[in-house]
């Protein structure tokens, strides 16, 4: 019996994780092709959300698979509190094995309200033309973030 519950314990909690991987999936991908419309909105928006120089985010573009990748990086950098070279270092090295692991690797405890915002795929920077968790510019999710 232990081990049934273990078993099912397990699969709820892979369930649950799959389905927020989904939503920051998501959210990167409109990031992503935010950046592809326009890069050079997209670099400044980086800059002024996360307070990024152009050569961190010459730094972060350059070595990550997405541009979507980037935004996260930064994010990940400004709540971890560790510096970008180590979040690249660790990007380069987990990327993976996923952002959660990621977020553990640089001091984001899971379960902490950084890791939840994580998880549910709304860093709160929408560039023009994207909005959060995979809803439409009218939901009621959206109020109060930062265009």
């Amino acid at each position: 019996m232990p081990l049934r519950r273990i078993l099912l314990a397990l699969a709820l909690v892979l369930f649950m994780t799959g389905t927020a991987c989904a939503e920051l999936d998501v959210y990167l991908n409109r990031l992503t092709a935010s950046a592809e419309a326009d890069i050079g909105g997209f670099r400044t928006g980086l800059g002024v959300h996360f307070g990024a120089s152009g050569p961190e985010i010459d730094l972060v573009m350059s070595n990550v698979k997405r541009a979507g990748d980037a935004a996260l990086c930064l994010w990940l950098s400004n709540h971890s509190k560790q510096p970008l070279e180590r979040v690249m270092h660790e990007y380069q090295n987990t990327r993976k094995q996923g952002w959660g692991v990621l977020a553990k690797n640089l001091g984001i405890k899971p379960g902490s309200e950084a890791f939840k915002t994580l998880k549910n795929g709304d860093l709160g920077w929408h560039p023009e033309g994207t909005s959060g968790k995979g809803k439409g510019k009218g939901s009621s999710k959206n109020k109060g973030h930062k265009k």
